[in-house]
């Protein structure tokens, strides 16, 4: 660790406790090659509260809101900050400390120490921070589709931000860079928590109210899959008036161990598109289906491992094909399906599935084997081959539901006196 970094994080520790927060006196930030970990100096026992954050250092919208209208010389009457979101003000007040870092900052640009830890662009491996190559990899699948959606989103709000604070300061509005904005949005994404944690009765549960808030201290925590935690909100300590919330581990940790949060549970697509990892074997992995004929226009439908989730999908095709096969009036009046209805959707569900099945792309061996030019990697080498590995499963468990769908079926058009001249319809 050099000397700069040191510094960086003795200051960021001293600013912390000075403003009412807490850090466990035998917890230290080790290097990696995404940031940092926090690892422990000897055994820490179970049920220690690790980390706390005053209510009053959360990096919220209003304090954002505060502080750009002082930066860019608005009034409560002027329109630059119309109608930016909790996103676009948090975003933009992090860019600033890095825009305004050693210039005369107003005091309402009160996280430096903080902002000063966070990892810079070269650290990130979210997949909008891939190279064109690695990118390419992921064709085919849901993520790579995702990524582009989610660029596509956040230029145009880095450009409506841009756009409005030129109208100010041009000078800010120049420094105010894609990658600025791009490390900032990804550090939000990465390490942000719903403002329903910041009440008497915290919860990690959105609410169409809620809105994205940074706690720092308690976001230096890197994830773990079923980590039991609680979120504890403590009294005032010491000289300070307000409350804080308080990370509290609830298993012991061995010394020169990691100590970890719980992101709760997700799926390696959403770990790689906002935070840069992903979980070998993720048992939360899911794939995003959508049915052509659906009588939901734009409806699409989640599945997991073991075809968790594929009946409501097994219900939407069957309303697709029962809506093809409809041929009077009597049909269009049926409210039930018929057994050829349900033949010919198991056919469709399971082509659909080998179809999708067919459009994945290698895992990372094969996708650079014999192109001596091709190069990935290895952080991302890893993520493309847990991801495929868990859409391959999922996939595969829908083939497999598809068939006792189908030999459902058949069974009912043998109780019903049906002959059916080919059972092999998948």
């Amino acid at each position: 660790m050099t000397d700069a970094t040191q510094d960086k994080i003795a200051a960021f520790k001293d600013w912390l406790v000075q403003r009412g927060g807490y850090i466990h006196p035998d917890i230290f930030f080790k290097p990696v090659s995404s940031g940092f970990s926090v690892v422990s100096h000897t055994d820490i026992p179970a049920d220690v509260k690790a980390v706390s954050c005053p209510f009053s250092l959360a990096i919220t919208p209003e304090v954002a809101r505060r502080a750009l209208t002082t930066i860019l010389g608005a009034d409560e009457s002027s329109p630059t900050l119309d109608g930016w979101s909790e996103r676009q003000l948090i975003i933009s007040y992090l860019c600033m400390h890095h825009i305004l870092d050693g210039l005369t900052a107003p005091k309402e640009l009160a996280h430096g120490p903080y902002v000063d830890i966070l990892p810079p662009s070269n650290k990130l491996r979210t997949s909008l921070h891939f190279t064109p190559q690695e990118s390419e990899l992921f064709r085919g699948t849901n993520l790579y589709g995702a990524t582009l959606d989610r660029q596509k989103a956040w230029e145009a709000e880095w450009e409506m931000c841009r756009d409005r604070i030129a109208v100010t300061n041009s000078h800010i509005a120049d420094r105010f860079t894609w990658e600025q904005y791009l490390t900032a949005s990804t550090h939000l994404s990465s390490r942000a928590f719903p403002s329903t944690l910041l009440s008497d009765n915290p919860s990690l549960v959105s609410t169409p109210t809620s809105y994205p808030v940074l706690l720092p201290g308690v976001d230096s925590l890197n994830h773990a899959r079923g980590q039991p935690v609680s979120w504890v909100v403590g009294p005032p300590i010491g000289s300070h008036s307000e409350p804080s919330i308080a990370l509290v581990l609830h298993t012991p940790t061995s010394q020169g161990c990691e100590l970890f949060n719980n992101y709760g549970p997700k799926p390696n697509a959403e770990l790689i598109l906002g935070y840069g990892f992903s979980l070998p074997n993720n048992p939360d992995d899911t794939i995003v289906l959508k049915i052509g004929g659906a009588t939901r226009a734009n409806a699409k439908w989640q599945v997991g491992r073991d075809a968790r989730g594929a009946e409501p999908v097994w219900e939407a095709v069957k309303e697709a094909v029962r809506a093809q096969n409809r041929h009077d009036v009597e049909d269009a009046e049926r409210d039930t399906y018929s057994v050829e209805d349900e033949l010919w959707a198991t056919e469709v569900l399971a082509e659909m599935a080998e179809d999708l099945f067919g459009r994945l792309p290698p895992d990372s061996s094969v996708a650079v084997n014999g192109d001596e030019t091709a190069f990935i990697r290895p952080e991302v080498a890893e993520m493309l081959d847990h991801y495929i590995e868990g859409q391959r499963d999922i996939l595969h468990s829908l083939m497999e539901f598809a068939k006792a769908k189908e030999q459902s079926a058949i069974e009912r058009a043998r109780e019903e006196g049906i002959e059916i001249l080919d059972e092999d319809v998948s």
